[in-house]
């Protein structure tokens, strides 16, 4: 039998591994989180972490540095470049979030890194899910619905980010988001935006695929 390398802290149902420790899903308690990896590629990776406020849809949006070489100022998903450590996109959607946001919660799931895993203990919640949707020519689409409002930390990278509270009175029904550079944005408004906000391309379409993926999949609480 070979051991799984995430030991206690494997959240996967369909786990076959030796779980030395016992597992968190297997402990008695019910974890309300689906894990799928599957079909993740050794590309780069854009996240659309969402939250459900009261039925509805909120989505993290980030406007991007101005001394970006690309896309400098587009306001777009969270995410970035495969690291040649990273054995899939998922792996690199997991860092990016963590290096751009801060957000905690990704520590509890299987593609974080164990230190991670490990601060995500102190106080942040489990998803309710975290998926590919979509892919491009060099980049996989991932979704991750949140448990609550989220939980951040000093993000890493947060000066690949612009200043977003200039640009709220052009995103409908925007709030800050507690991470530097983004804001929190009904997903159903994001085809309201205005032209002149300028968007990374496919953000619109994306957007609501991600919605549709996660309505299929009946993560309505």
């Amino acid at each position: 039998m070979v051991f799984c390398r995430y030991g206690y802290d494997c959240l996967r149902a369909d786990c076959w591994f030796e779980h030395p420790e016992g597992r968190r899903m297997d402990a008695g308690s019910h974890i309300p989180v689906l894990l799928d990896e599957s079909g993740a590629r050794q590309k780069n990776a854009q996240v659309l972490i969402m939250r459900n406020d009261t039925g509805s849809f909120r989505v993290l949006l980030q406007l991007r540095s101005w001394d970006m070489p690309v896309m400098p100022g587009h306001l777009g998903a969270v995410g970035g470049m495969r690291d040649a450590r990273d054995l899939d996109s998922s792996v690199t959607a997991v860092r990016e979030v963590f290096e751009e946001t801060g957000l905690l919660d990704v520590g509890h799931l299987p593609s974080a890194p164990w230190r991670l895993r490990a601060e995500a203990r102190k106080g942040s919640v489990i998803p309710q899910c975290f998926f590919k949707f979509g892919e491009g020519a060099h980049v996989d689409w991932w979704v991750l619905l949140l448990s609550g409002p989220g939980t951040f930390v000093a993000a890493k990278d947060s000066a690949e980010c612009a200043d977003i509270s200039r640009m709220l009175p052009h995103l409908p029904s925007a709030k800050l988001a507690p991470c530097f550079g983004h804001a929190w944005m009904e997903a159903a408004r994001v085809p309201e935006l205005p032209k002149s906000v300028e968007l990374m391309g496919g953000l619109q379409r994306r957007v609501g695929e991600a919605v549709e993926a996660l309505t299929a999949r009946r993560f309505r609480g």
